[in-house]
């Protein structure tokens, strides 16, 4: 598919020059008219002298060379309008702040931050923290979580309006929950929470529905809390995307790039236009037995209406991490 990218196809700077063409996407394949190193920004790319190149999940965004060849640009989520924040495992996973410290295989994460504007997500007690895992899925970094008390917790203002009169949102989270018939009532790897007493849930992923051991989607639009009906549960690792469509009164689940659920709202206009509070990623703030256990990969909130095209492109992106081959479309 061309991703219409500047420089993905441009021609050789110099005669006799290696010229790379391919599919400006991670986990595509990359092809060179010449067996020469590889560069990813300037920076050689270990192993990597051969005359094809597999595009990396940590590529997003970046310049992939050989010596003396063409550029081309690989794709990156922030290059889809209404995405407000993309929390991948591969990047910005922090064991401790000030200074900002990596973590590495087996240490608790501190704070994980989205890859856009830098929102924070946090957790300063370290019986709460969940455990970077450099190969935790599919062999690619993950998060995981206990199912028992670890919790991030969302907390920049803006990121938490992102709902906030809305005609369209989405939500994509890339995980697998290694429990989904015990543990807690209820298993939720992301929720964004409404104030006020009513305390509902603004969108919340569930991944153990009590007793049912379904996968489901809670959402309010503004009073109006629906679910979706589900799917059955497994341990298996999956893209679940919650396809909010508040002016349309819609409310669609999708599990690994196939609609399999919908639900509608009570009238059809605008989220409520009020900012999101007590968010997590791994449990619920709010609400007690929501534990999730399990990996979580990767969580991307967007709040605008997304074609086809670019929703499969989110949600294939997200597959990778779990070795899911979702069709672009």
């Amino acid at each position: 598919m061309n991703y219409s990218l500047s420089n993905m196809l441009g021609r050789s700077k110099v005669g006799g020059a290696p010229v790379i063409s391919g599919t400006a996407f991670p986990g595509e394949t990359l092809t060179s008219t010449k067996a020469e190193q590889w560069y990813a920004d300037g920076n050689a790319i270990s192993g990597e002298t051969g005359n094809t190149y597999i595009v990396r999940l940590s590529d997003i965004g970046v310049e992939i060379t050989q010596t003396g060849s063409n550029t081309v640009t690989i794709w990156h989520p922030n290059d889809i309008t209404g995405v407000t924040s993309v929390r991948l495992a591969n990047s910005n996973v922090l064991a401790s702040i000030s200074p900002n410290i990596a973590a590495t295989n087996g240490q608790s994460v501190r704070r994980w931050t989205d890859l856009v504007a830098s929102y924070p997500s946090d957790q300063i007690t370290s019986i709460n923290q969940p455990i970077y895992r450099s190969t935790g899925q599919s062999g690619n970094p993950s998060l995981e979580f206990d199912g028992v008390n670890d919790i991030l917790t969302l907390s920049n203002s803006t990121e938490l309006s992102t709902f906030s009169n809305v005609a369209s949102g989405y939500v994509i989270i890339g995980c697998r929950d290694t429990n989904p018939t015990g543990g807690s009532t209820f298993h939720v790897p992301f929720s964004m929470n409404l104030p006020g007493a009513s305390g509902n849930t603004r969108i919340s992923f569930v991944t153990k529905y009590s007793a049912s051991y379904i996968f489901s989607i809670y959402v309010t639009r503004s009073t109006d809390l629906i679910n979706t009906t589900g799917v059955a549960s497994n341990n298996a690792y999956h893209v679940h995307t919650a396809e909010m469509l508040f002016s349309a009164g819609v409310l669609n689940q999708r599990l690994d790039g196939t609609q399999v659920s919908t639900a509608n709202f009570l009238a059809a206009s605008n989220s409520s236009a009020v900012s999101s509070t007590a968010s997590g990623i791994g449990d619920s703030p709010t609400f007690s037995l929501q534990d999730f256990p399990g990996h979580i990969c990767c969580i991307i909130l967007v709040n605008q209406s997304l074609s086809a095209t670019n929703r499969s492109r989110l949600e294939r992106y997200a597959g990778l991490f779990g070795n899911l081959n979702i069709p672009l479309v």
